[in-house]
């Protein structure tokens, strides 16, 4: 089988990484895998270990178009998106055209992360719950859902309601902070607002207190399978200090042990996962792929924090890197609008992601450091390299090329295990200026 994964970063190595291996750990000879466009760190471990199954081309083309060019070009046989921009903008519609069978929501049920307003309407008519809130494109009703969010002494989270590359919610614990951020979102003084159409409207959310976890659904249109529960931390430094960034490192799967208790992936399919697929279904948007809950979680309550409708980053890095199955069965059966196989999804291993960041990450990442010492980092007994923002340069060497540059994992028997051997590795690899937080799974440590 032919298989075509869309994507550069880590997100898309770590998926290729798991489909040449199946549920081993050597590369399988019933498939090939191409990944466009790739990374030069993608391609550096193909060329490796991949015995000429795996190799990285560039798309034929820019957005939904180019997806489709290069699919027909590789004569591909399944598609594997990875980032949520072509869901949104009708990828799997223009595969499913073009009769090529696509892993991923139609362009319908993408809507779910692609529209923030769209998301709460679909868990408000399903029945899940989700915090209070508010979608508006109009300052004064925004000021009167703030001022009784002050009145009751709760923080507000501001979101534009389209997709913003990971820089469209702002946290705001005081209340009171929240309407500037919603007269910048919707650019109030400035011709147009700040992240143009997708902050036209802005979702406020009452800030709710708990645990945040990721709940990663394989979904088929009717039923679904869990992996383990994940938990990301996203802000930049120590502690859960400095700003939001798209991660800087990953635990998983979670289980009683780390205070999530056993009946919570249960729960979360019968009160979250299923109503939505059933209420997707009545608009006429099955959703098939990948659904990625992000819950926060308080005693008994579960609530959704947001939707997205790809694998996450870099929660898949962890989860993979965990997990001994074949996901290619699954994944062709529900691209082709099958019922999923039955198959476990969570693992008794457990695994810690960590990413390097580039100098000025997130507001500015610096390029052209240069990347040493991989090769050391991978002699490490259970870690794993994952390439993201990275590019050759003239001499031929890796260097920094994005603003999350590797990710770097560990798996074991604890996490203990293999939170030391995801730091060994890290501390083996030199990137001048690299950002990188020293306290993921703090919270799992010795538990």
């Amino acid at each position: 089988m032919r298989v075509v994964v869309i994507g550069s970063g880590g997100r898309e190595h770590a998926l290729a990484w798991r489909l040449l291996r199946g549920a081993g750990s050597a590369p399988l000879t019933d498939r090939e895998l191409v990944v466009a466009p790739g990374n030069a760190g993608m391609a550096r471990d193909f060329a490796r270990w991949s015995h000429g199954r795996a190799r990285c081309v560039p798309l034929a083309g820019a957005g939904v178009e180019g997806v489709v060019a290069t699919a027909v070009a590789e004569r591909a046989e399944l598609v594997i998106i990875g980032p949520e921009q072509p869901l949104v903008d009708g990828v799997v519609d223009a595969l499913a055209a073009a009769g090529i069978p696509c892993f991923g929501p139609i362009r319908a049920a993408a809507r779910l992360e692609g529209s923030k307003a769209f998301m709460k309407d679909v868990c408000a008519k399903a029945g899940v719950a989700s915090a209070a809130y508010l979608a508006t494109g109009r300052v004064d009703e925004a000021r009167r859902f703030v001022d009784e969010q002050a009145r009751a002494g709760k923080g507000v989270v501001v979101k534009a309601d389209g997709l913003c590359a990971g820089k469209g919610v702002v946290v705001c614990a005081r209340a009171a902070d929240a309407l500037p951020v919603v007269e910048d979102m919707l650019g109030i003084g400035r011709a147009a607002p700040r992240f143009g159409e997708a902050s036209r409207t802005v979702v406020l959310e009452d800030l709710l207190p708990g645990v945040e976890l990721s709940v990663f659904a394989l979904c088929d249109g009717t039923d679904a399978a869990l992996f383990g529960a994940a938990r990301d931390h996203k802000r930049l430094q120590d502690d859960d200090r400095g700003p939001n960034t798209g991660g800087m490192g990953a635990v998983g799967p979670l289980d009683e042990r780390q205070g999530v208790p056993a009946t919570l992936l249960g729960e979360v399919k019968q009160r979250v996962v299923l109503p939505v697929l059933a209420e997707l279904r009545a608009r006429g948007a099955p959703f098939r792929g990948l659904l990625f809950a992000g819950l926060m979680v308080e005693g008994d309550a579960v609530r959704v924090l947001e939707f997205n409708v790809r694998f996450g980053d870099p929660e898949t890095e962890a989860l993979l890197l965990a997990l001994d199955v074949d996901l290619l069965p699954a994944l062709l059966a529900v691209a082709k609008g099958e019922r999923l196989p039955p198959l476990s999804l969570v693992s008794h291993d457990k695994a810690a992601v960590v990413v390097l960041a580039a100098r000025g990450y997130p507001d500015a990442p610096e390029k052209g450091a240069v990347l040493e010492g991989l090769e050391a980092a991978e002699r490490v007994e259970g870690a794993q390299v994952f390439c993201a923002g990275v590019a050759p340069d003239e001499a031929g060497r890796l260097v920094a090329a994005g603003g999350r540059v590797l990710v770097v994992g560990g798996r074991g028997a604890t996490f203990d295990d293999a939170l030391d051997r995801a730091y060994r590795a890290v501390d083996r690899i030199h990137l001048a200026g690299a950002q990188l937080r020293r306290d993921i799974g703090k919270s799992v440590r010795g538990r």
